[in-house]
């Protein structure tokens, strides 16, 4: 079961490691860092670690972690090459119009497109996610002490008011075991995509990840399986 503690520091260093990552693209852009270092510590967390703690002053206070927060950090931040982005060597240009009003050629002009750029999922990718989900409730029934029949089981996978509350539930597991540099790849961003963004496919505006939304989603679920499983039982009665 999560924990307020322990669910906010694990908020708190995706944030931060999601800020250094963003400054390393920009790095990558101006010159300060090379494409070849960036991937090598952003994709490996003894290596991640070893660039941060050699470059700690250098980086933004923002994106730099607490000293006795590194090894997690290290371990949550080198998961995003696999699980989120990839980083491009050489991404090119667009097109760009100030609020997209006219792309003609006095309105417009060529820019860097960022390093950065998000993965595309493939299906075995939302099968894998599905998986995630179904492996998050199963843990939660275990940790009530009932019975939940499958049948039960599958009907609460397919409540769509618990769509958001499942996708959180798993995420919140997977969030734990990147901290420890373990990557399930764009299966994590299907399961962020599920929460942080609106059935339309766009992200949800303002939309900020907090403790609180993975322990009320923990809440909710568990209260559906109690209320399925006692149910269940008095039926059986």
């Amino acid at each position: 079961m999560f924990t307020s503690e322990q669910m906010s520091r694990a908020v708190g260093l995706q944030a931060r490691s999601y800020e250094l990552l963003q400054w390393v693209s920009s790095a990558i852009t101006k010159g300060f860092v090379s494409f070849k270092t960036a991937h090598h510590y952003a994709s490996a967390a003894s290596a991640a670690e070893e660039w941060i703690t050699r470059h700690y002053l250098d980086i933004p206070e923002r994106a730099r972690p607490a000293i006795e927060d590194m090894k997690d950090f290290c371990g949550l931040f080198s998961t995003y090459l696999e699980n989120s982005f990839e980083l491009v060597s050489d991404p090119g240009k667009r097109l760009y119009s100030p609020d997209a009003h006219c792309f003609c050629p006095l309105c417009s002009w060529l820019v860097d497109v960022p390093n950065l750029k998000a993965r595309r999922p493939a299906p075995t990718d939302k099968k894998r996610a599905q998986r995630m989900i179904h492996d998050a409730l199963d843990h939660l029934v275990s940790k009530q002490d009932v019975w939940l029949e499958e049948k039960h089981r599958e009907a609460i996978l397919k409540d769509t008011s618990l769509r958001e509350h499942l996708a959180l539930l798993a995420y919140g597991h997977d969030l734990l075991r990147r901290m420890k540099g373990n990557a399930v790849g764009p299966a994590s961003l299907v399961l962020w995509r599920m929460f942080a963004w609106l059935p339309s496919g766009s992200p949800k505006k303002k939309f900020k990840l907090s403790a609180e939304m993975f322990l009320q989603a923990e809440q909710a679920v568990k209260e559906k399986v109690l209320h399925i499983s006692g149910a269940s039982h008095v039926q059986t009665i």
